[in-house]
């Protein structure tokens, strides 16, 4: 099994041959050139990528194709991420998207009594017992990525009797110029809706339907 540094590595070469399709026509022998190894230890690299999730592999008549997939990005955006709190850069990130309904499962979320005190604690906000969820934009799908690689504000999970709530981690954010926070799970999930929570109803607040568009600022 190659180090995680190979991993980033490799991922960060394929993605510089794929540019923004994340898909490469790339031989083990020109990854191994561009990585100072040999092709062994390339083919082998390849192979441990796509045997751990990191990328997927197609072989055609023009050669192997080596596709980056989301697991693969996300070691990008961390990095990324990682270094930009290294080197105190502040990144104001502006995410376009269209108000969607929810299942009523954020309400449910937010309501939990170990949450509020912690958002309470920590942003300095009771909620609304309900969150606004905005489903992306294609377009701003990279930024969201941004946004999943950085450490946010910590806010733990806990434990009832019958079930268990995972950590999250908060941004703080303007939706419309209106002070919020968009939360997420810790563990990554793949989804291109994002939920945010505020003091204020925000529907009400900003009159928004679903159908409507909105950005959002995030602050990283």
């Amino acid at each position: 099994m190659e180090t995680s540094d190979q991993y980033y590595r490799a991922i960060k070469r394929i993605k510089e041959v794929a540019e923004a399709s994340n898909r490469a026509y790339l031989t083990s022998s020109k990854l191994a050139d561009m990585l100072g190894i040999s092709q062994q230890s390339a083919s082998r690299i390849i192979i441990d990528l796509e045997k751990n999730g990191y990328i997927t592999r197609t072989v055609t008549k023009r050669g192997q194709i080596l596709n980056i997939t989301e697991k693969g990005l996300d070691v990008l955006y961390t990095e990324f991420a990682d270094l930009s709190r290294i080197l105190s850069i502040k990144n104001n990130i502006v995410i376009a998207g269209t108000i969607t309904s929810g299942m009523g499962e954020g309400r449910y979320y937010v309501a939990r009594k170990q949450y509020i005190i912690q958002f309470q604690e920590k942003l300095g906000i009771i909620p609304y017992l309900g969150t606004l969820n905005i489903k992306v934009d294609q377009a701003s799908l990279p930024e969201l990525r941004k946004i999943r690689g950085f450490r946010g504000i910590h806010i733990d999970g806990f434990k009832t009797e019958d079930r268990t709530f995972g950590a999250v981690k908060a941004f703080s954010a303007k939706v419309q110029s209106v002070p919020c926070f968009v939360i997420m799970p810790e563990r990554t999930v793949y989804t291109d809706v994002i939920e945010v929570i505020s003091d204020k109803y925000l529907r009400e607040e900003l009159n928004l339907h679903d159908g409507d568009r909105v950005t959002v600022e995030v602050y990283t």
